[in-house]
């Protein structure tokens, strides 16, 4: 191929195939050639690409309607811009930096509208603010382009939201690994097997597991749990020292939460009466999770967990046991389920020695 530069066509290119010379036979249907204000390039005797008087550049299409248009067999464009046109009639907020359009024929006299688009927009209004969202835009059937999800200028994810926060209909990914799905009404999650039993929900902490939901059959197993409640002091006292597997008795006070409703979370003490009825659970944690209301602690009531026996008392596995009366657990006299039963031991291991002498061992919870 050679060029041939002739002033009443342009630049188009020459045959220059073997044998023949190559100035020689100039082929009229591919080169480049000028209009007013405007340049194309042809080939197969159509033109391909377009440079209109605005410097707006068309692939596909001879009327480009933003900086670059991108046309593929009449069905769809493709089209990025400065000012993101983003509708027929509605452009995007002022401060996008730039966006891809998807077009198409949606009759078959060839009318287009955008389907769908994706923008680079300005995080607020700030001057001189740099930060970013990427957005994502689809348009259901008879309305305009939405946005549905944006990954915001701190890394997170916002499906159907554009703010961070649970109080909006919408899945959050954060940027932190926290993950939230807040529905007007109906299910946030399934989680499926389709083809074997086993593990539905894995719980670690530091990379092992602790626990699980498992499902077989019928049958969905919560594994390595027990049930526990928030619960405070007597007088909604500030924290003191309790140690883990402690026994708690129920108080009739009620925990307080300003202006939150609370209909049944009653107050709790260390259990000081020996064979108390209203034991409740033994003590778990603090909960150091709440940054408002900091003399709150976990009760763990039913199920697998430890509990507190003092020094020189003497458990062994498939005992039954009541409140001791000092916050620790001892033997009951006989092996029937009273309301004063509060556990039965599962294992003569033990799993922690207090400074006091106290000790933990394994057992399964029957506060309630």
């Amino acid at each position: 191929m050679a060029i041939n530069i002739n002033g009443s066509t342009g630049i188009s290119g020459v045959d220059g195939s073997a044998g023949t010379p190559a100035l020689q036979g100039t082929d009229t249907n591919t080169g480049i050639s000028f209009g007013t204000d405007e340049v194309n390039i042809n080939t197969g005797g159509t033109s391909r690409v377009t440079v209109d008087s605005s410097g707006r550049m068309g692939v596909g299409t001879s009327s480009p309607s933003t900086s670059l248009a991108v046309r593929t067999s009449g069905a769809s464009i493709a089209a990025i811009n400065t000012h993101c046109l983003i509708s027929d009639s509605t452009s995007f907020a002022t401060g996008v930096g730039g966006s891809i359009l998807f077009e198409g024929n949606y009759t078959s006299g060839g009318a287009t509208a955008v389907y769908a688009g994706i923008a680079g927009v300005k995080n607020n209004a700030t001057d001189g603010d740099y930060g970013g969202n990427l957005v994502f835009y689809s348009r259901a059937n008879g309305s305009l382009p939405t946005e549905r999800m944006r990954i915001t200028n701190g890394g997170d994810v916002l499906i159907a939201k554009t703010v961070l926060t649970t109080g909006d209909v919408g899945v959050q990914l954060e940027a932190v690994g926290a993950v939230a799905a807040t529905r007007n009404g109906g299910l946030c999650f399934i989680a499926n097997r389709l083809t074997s039993d086993g593990a539905l929900v894995s719980f670690r902490q530091d990379n092992t597991e602790e626990g699980s939901i498992t499902v077989s059959g019928t049958t969905v197993s919560y594994n390595g749990a027990h049930l526990s409640r928030w619960s405070q002091l007597p007088g909604g006292a500030t924290r003191e020292e309790i140690l883990r597997g402690t026994v708690l008795s129920n108080i009739d006070e009620m925990c307080n939460w300003g202006e939150e409703e609370n209909e049944q979370l009653n107050r709790m003490k260390v259990s000081d009466v020996e064979g108390d009825p209203n034991v409740s659970g033994v003590f778990q944690a603090w909960d150091d999770d709440d940054d408002t209301y900091t003399d709150d602690f976990y009760c763990a009531m039913t199920g697998d967990f430890i509990i507190r026996i003092a020094e020189g008392v003497p458990v062994h596995k498939g005992q039954l046991l009541m409140s001791a009366g000092d916050g620790t657990a001892k033997p009951q006299d006989d092996d029937i389920v009273r309301s004063k039963t509060i556990a039965k031991v599962t294992s003569n291991h033990v799993t922690c020695t207090y400074e006091d002498g106290s000790y933990c061992v394994p057992c399964v919870l029957m506060a309630c």
